[in-house]
């Protein structure tokens, strides 16, 4: 039987199934794996009153086979999708002697994508941009008010150093949530590597808190040779969230410019607009 699908797309809440031809991928927290149509028995759907719920059954020789299962949102797409690798398992007979195939899964790469900004993350850029706009449009009006074109060139060309005081601000902030968040210290042991364009990229993994296989991509201080390890920090909470960590002596540049340049440069800018306000006020 020729099957005319191609590349079928399940979406469920934290994983995607994607039917290739000759497999299905699951996509799941970071991790892909490959299963061969050669080793599922069958795709059965059912349970659940508000979503369909889908099962991957892995032919197996015992009583109780390995079953991948995912929750689409969408009824018809959960059953088109079943129908379509159902049609595309190979022909058994039912009396035939069942194998254990579960060790034909693998788990491969996945492959790196572009993701589009989401709508809440664009349209919170748009709020800030329109914050700034508006303070700069309210500075302005209040200055040209008193008549002293001197306040009026002063806020507008001092305007331009507040934004880059807000940019390094935000970089404060993130350093802040990094040294916050990213607590929990691993060894991550070479896996392989890879070339982006001309730069080699190296990839390293380790077993997060639930024991896990996370891969991290960079390079850091090596903490030992065969196998090379480097040690990384991450957010127990969403593991994803990873960075390598750095020697002492970049440590401690990174504290000192935090603490000498970076905390004042915020206070700095938070003070700015309504210092700036309250004289551009009391000169009306």
């Amino acid at each position: 039987m020729l099957l005319l699908v191609t590349e079928l797309v399940l979406r469920a809440r934290r994983t995607t199934a994607l039917f290739e031809r000759d497999a299905v991928l699951l996509d799941r927290r970071g991790n892909r794996l490959r299963i061969p149509l050669a080793a599922i028995e069958t795709v059965r759907t059912g349970g659940g009153s508000r979503r369909r719920v889908i099962g991957i059954v892995l032919t197996s020789a015992g009583a109780t086979p390995v079953v991948h299962t995912l929750s689409p949102p969408s009824t018809t797409a959960a059953t088109a999708f079943a129908d379509a690798v159902n049609a595309a398992l190979p022909v058994r007979d039912a009396a035939e002697p069942r194998a254990d195939r579960a060790t034909l899964v693998t788990t491969v790469p996945v492959p790196p994508r572009t993701e589009r900004k989401d709508r809440w993350t664009t349209s919170r850029e748009r709020r800030v941009q329109w914050a700034f706009g508006a303070l700069f449009a309210l500075g302005t009006a209040l200055a040209a008010a008193t008549g002293e074109w001197t306040l009026v060139l002063l806020w507008v060309t001092s305007y331009a150093p507040f934004l880059v005081g807000c940019a390094l601000t935000h970089i404060v902030y993130r350093a802040t949530v990094d040294w916050w968040l990213l607590r929990r210290r691993v060894l991550a042991v070479y896996k392989d590597s890879d070339y982006v364009g001309d730069v080699l990229i190296k990839t390293y993994s380790f077993a997060d808190v639930a024991g896990s296989e996370r891969t991290f991509s960079g390079s850091g201080r090596l903490m030992g040779t065969d196998p090379e390890r480097i040690e990384v920090t991450y957010d127990p909470c969403a593991p994803k969230r990873m960075t390598t960590r750095d020697g002492p002596a970049v440590r401690t540049l990174s504290v000192l410019a935090y603490v000498l340049l970076g905390l004042p440069v915020t206070a700095a800018t938070a003070a700015y607009p309504p210092v700036s306000l309250i004289i551009l006020l009391s000169a009306l």
